[in-house]
C-alpha cells in the first residue's frame, strides 16, 4: 500500500527544546509555544514540526494536536538541541523554515513579518531575526533584556551580524548548507555555524518588531547562561585557549555591555533601572569565567548547565 505524500508548504516552523528536561515531561512549555502560532496574523497556511528526544514519544497528551493545524511532531535519538533542529529541517518541506527553541513564543506578526522580509528583500539576505524579550514587567527583566539579549539589536530594522538562537526564519538552501557543528554548548555550536553563513557571503536581517518572549529564572538561570557564554567566547575569540586569555575576555565582554548601554539604554530601561544595570554590569565578566576554565581544559560537556 502506497502511503499518501506530506502537503508541502511555502513555511514551516521547527520548534526544538534547547534545555534539559525531567524523565517526565509535562509539554506545558510545548503547549504555550503552539498557541502563539495558532495567533500568528500570517494568512498563508504553514506546517509546523514539534521534534523531541524519542524518550518522550509515549506521553504526547492529544490535545496538542487540536492546538495549531498542519502539526506534527516527530522524535529522534538525538540529545542535542542543534542536531534535532537539523532533523527538523530534514522534515520540513517549506522553501522558508522558521526555526525556535520551545521556551521563546513569538509575538502575533513574528513570522509575517520575518517571511515578508525574506521575500521583499534582495536574496543575499539569507536570514531574518527579531528582538528577543524576557518581557517588561520589572526592572530585574528590563535589565537582563539589555544585559542578555541586545547583542543583535541595532534598535532599527537593519543587516546585522547576529541571529538569535531562539527563533528565526532562513531560506531552507541556507539550512541545507550549513547544519550546525558539533560543540558542547548549543551557544558555541549557534556562534559557530552564524560564522559559516556569513563568511559564505549570506546576508542577516533584523526587525525589532519580530520578538520572542524567552521564558527567564533566578540566579542560578543567569549563572547558567554566561558559563556557557564563557565557553563559547574562549573558544571563538581568544587568539589561544588558555588562562592568559581570561583577562582578555572579560575586558571584552565588559567593553560589549557597556555598548548595549549605549546603543539600548534608553530604549530598554527606565530611570529607575539603572542602579540595578550598574551593580550587575561588573559582574557579568565574572560569572563567564566558569565556562572559560571548562574551555580551556577542553570539557566535551559544560559544567551543571540545563542546556543541551
Amino acid at each position: 500500500m502506497m502511503k499518501t505524500p506530506l502537503p508541502e508548504f511555502k513555511v514551516s516552523v521547527v520548534i526544538v527544546s534547547d534545555y534539559e528536561a525531567s524523565s517526565v515531561k509535562s509539554w506545558k512549555v510545548e503547549e504555550r509555544m503552539l498557541k502563539a502560532f495558532a495567533a500568528q496574523t500570517f494568512n498563508e497556511p504553514f506546517e509546523v514540526l514539534l521534534v523531541d528526544n524519542e524518550q518522550y514519544q509515549a506521553n504526547v497528551p492529544d490535545h496538542l494536536y487540536d492546538i495549531v493545524p498542519n502539526l506534527r511532531i516527530v522524535f529522534s535519538n538525538e540529545i542535542q538541541s542543534a542536531r534535532l533542529k537539523d532533523y527538523g529541517v530534514e522534515l520540513a518541506s517549506g522553501e522558508l523554515v522558521a526555526v525556535l527553541e520551545a521556551d521563546a513564543p513569538p509575538c502575533q506578526k513574528w513570522l509575517k513579518t520575518l517571511v515578508e522580509i525574506l521575500l521583499r528583500l534582495n536574496p543575499d539576505v539569507a536570514v531574518a531575526t527579531g528582538r528577543t524579550s524576557y518581557g517588561t514587567e520589572n526592572t530585574y527583566k528590563r535589565v537582563l533584556n539589555l544585559l542578555d539579549r541586545s547583542f543583535d539589536d541595532l534598535g532599527k530594522p537593519s543587516t546585522t551580524p547576529h541571529i538569535s538562537n531562539n527563533g528565526a526564519v532562513y531560506r531552507r538552501s541556507v539550512l541545507e548548507e550549513f547544519s550546525y557543528p558539533d560543540a558542547a554548548t548549543p551557544f558555541l555550536s549557534s556562534r559557530l555555524r552564524n560564522k559559516l553563513i556569513r563568511e559564505a557571503g549570506h546576508k542577516f536581517y533584523f526587525h525589532p518588531d519580530a520578538i520572542t518572549f524567552h521564558e527567564i529564572g533566578g540566579w542560578g538561570f543567569i549563572v547558567d547562561v554566561r558559563r556557557n557564554m564563557g565557553y563559547s567566547d574562549m573558544n571563538t575569540f581568544a587568539k589561544k585557549i588558555g588562562y592568559s586569555a581570561i583577562p582578555g575576555l572579560m575586558k571584552r565582554r565588559l567593553k560589549k555591555e557597556l555598548s548595549y548601554c549605549k546603543r539600548l539604554g534608553e530604549q530598554y530601561l527606565n530611570w529607575w533601572d539603572w542602579p540595578l544595570f550598574a551593580a550587575m554590569v561588573p559582574v557579568i565578566p565574572l560569572l563567564e569565567v566558569s565556562g572559560m576554565l571548562d574551555a580551556i581544559q577542553k570539557k566535551k560537556t559544560i559544567t551543571k548547565t540545563a542546556y543541551r
